[in-house]
């Protein structure tokens, strides 16, 4: 019974967490691009055995890492190709992500501020989606949280178990084994932004204990190698185009005006980004707070003050970028709102109440539309149409790509692309010439004279005309799809 007095609210705040994300995983198919690519590399990783190098159509994909990719495979396994097999991933970081920030809470604050931090993260309308969706964001963001939560931790008085060490370390070998260096500058950009809030040098201490870059560079560097072995290139893919050039160039064409970062913030979070009284932060640094509550704000602010200026300064943009600053600010927020002595406070926290309903009741309201959206974008239709006409046989995609529809078929069809534009991968693009040379390539240039596929899907403006006896099964605003009658298995 104690345990239940004092855990039931944060179990109640990571029970809805969950089965919203349940929901939402089950309710949707999945997404392309994005998501339909991700989930079709990380099936055709389970299909091939091959951990070190993720494949996109039977090509290397070294856009980004493998871990993402490795994390599905128990769910393909045991699921099979199934949205929620490929979600898993994202169901559980924002899961552990939330208790991190419980586990945290409770050490340093109350158990009211750790399920009211909690409540504020999951019911953030980007934190909500994005715990099921298939992207690299959300793992990272459980990698960063675990960061700045355990170094609030290390600013403690007293000597520091190097277990703790072990896992910021950990977190960042699999921070950089999801999105590559990005994860560096996070753990890197926080604790400096950290260090000059606290103005103390001791939130960078962690960063010079050894065995921890042991850790770092023995596992991701040891995966790095191995890559590198294979694809020698993939050093000036990472370091040069992956990482400066998205930075400092506009090749990525994902450049935002500079009202983007906190407009995602706030729009990221509401209500409560614009509903916490944030003026009660003002008297946070007041004697009767204890020290390392307040230095504990101060790493949060930190990070959500390095991610304000990376993504700013940054040529590239995407709103998912800014996910691993959302349970910081929640943090902060949770800060406005734990003050129960000010006049108002009632009346506040009903606000606060009322405002965690938010998402739920948004995301209820706006499903059907949502649902249609995903629909249109989606593989699946494609997928059902493809299985009703042709069964088991072969699919070749004409200078288009539907790779949520691989996904759901469970198999990969041919594709046809002059420079591998359609498959949206900047690797694929950049070292086209290269991997061709090396036997690297299975994309076709130009369709074959002799029929060789059972289904041939074009673009739906695609003017070419269509050869006698092909017969439509599907089309839609993006794609068509013929039967050819050519049986090819």
């Amino acid at each position: 019974m104690p345990f239940a007095r004092g855990w039931w609210p944060s179990l109640a705040v990571l029970g809805a967490a969950l089965l919203l994300s349940l929901t939402l995983a089950l309710a949707f198919p999945l997404v392309d691009p994005d998501e339909g690519r991700n989930a079709e590399v990380a099936r055709e990783m389970a299909e091939t055995g091959d951990i070190i190098v993720p494949h996109l159509a039977g090509m290397p994909y070294l856009d980004k890492p493998p871990a993402l990719f490795w994390a599905a495979l128990p769910g393909l396994r045991v699921l099979g190709p199934t949205p929620l097999a490929v979600r898993r991933p994202a169901i559980v970081s924002g899961l552990l992500t939330l208790i991190a920030l419980i586990l945290l809470a409770r050490r340093h604050e109350s158990r009211a501020f750790a399920w009211r931090v909690a409540a504020l993260t999951a019911s953030a309308p980007l934190f909500a989606v994005l715990s099921a969706y298939v992207i690299f964001d959300m793992p990272l963001t459980l990698c960063v949280t675990v960061v700045w939560t355990l170094l609030a931790r290390q600013l403690e008085p007293g000597l520091r178990p190097a277990g703790e060490r072990v896992v910021m370390f950990g977190a960042v070998t699999i921070g950089i084994l999801l999105k590559g260096p990005v994860m560096l500058a996070w753990a890197l950009g926080g604790s400096l932004a950290a260090a000059i809030l606290v103005r103390s040098r001791r939130p960078l201490g962690w960063l010079a204990w050894l065995p921890g870059w042991a850790i770092v560079g023995g596992i991701a560097g040891g995966w790095f190698a191995l890559a590198c072995r294979r694809y020698p290139e993939y050093p000036h893919y990472a370091f040069v185009v992956e990482s400066f050039e998205r930075m400092t160039t506009g090749s990525f064409r994902r450049e935002q005006p500079l009202w983007f970062v906190p407009a995602v913030l706030v729009g990221g979070a509401l209500p409560w980004s614009l509903t916490t009284p944030w003026w009660r932060l003002r008297g946070s640094a007041h004697a009767g707070r204890a020290a390392r509550s307040r230095e504990t704000d101060l790493v949060a602010l930190g990070f959500v003050a390095f991610a304000a200026i990376l993504f700013t300064v940054s040529r590239s943009k995407l709103v998912t970028y800014l996910l691993p600053a959302v349970p910081p600010l929640a943090w902060l927020a949770a800060r406005a709102w734990s003050d129960e002595r000010s006049r108002g406070s009632r009346a506040l926290r009903t606000v606060l109440v009322a405002g965690l309903a938010f998402t739920p009741a948004l995301l209820a309201i706006a499903g059907p539309r949502l649902h249609a959206y995903a629909r249109e974008h989606s593989g699946l239709p494609l997928a059902r149409a493809v299985m009703a006409a042709a069964g088991p046989d072969r699919v070749r995609y004409e200078y288009c790509y539907s790779p949520g529809t691989d996904f759901v078929l469970g198999r990969r069809g041919d594709v046809v692309t002059e420079n591998g534009s359609e498959l949206r991968s900047t690797y694929l693009i950049r070292y086209r010439a290269l991997l061709g040379q090396r036997g690297a390539w299975t994309a076709l240039d130009r369709p074959p004279a002799r029929e060789n596929a059972a289904v041939v899907v074009r673009r739906a403006g695609d003017a070419r005309p269509v050869p006698p006896g092909w017969s439509e099964i599907y089309r839609d605003r993006r794609l068509v799809a013929w039967r050819t009658g050519s049986p090819v298995h």
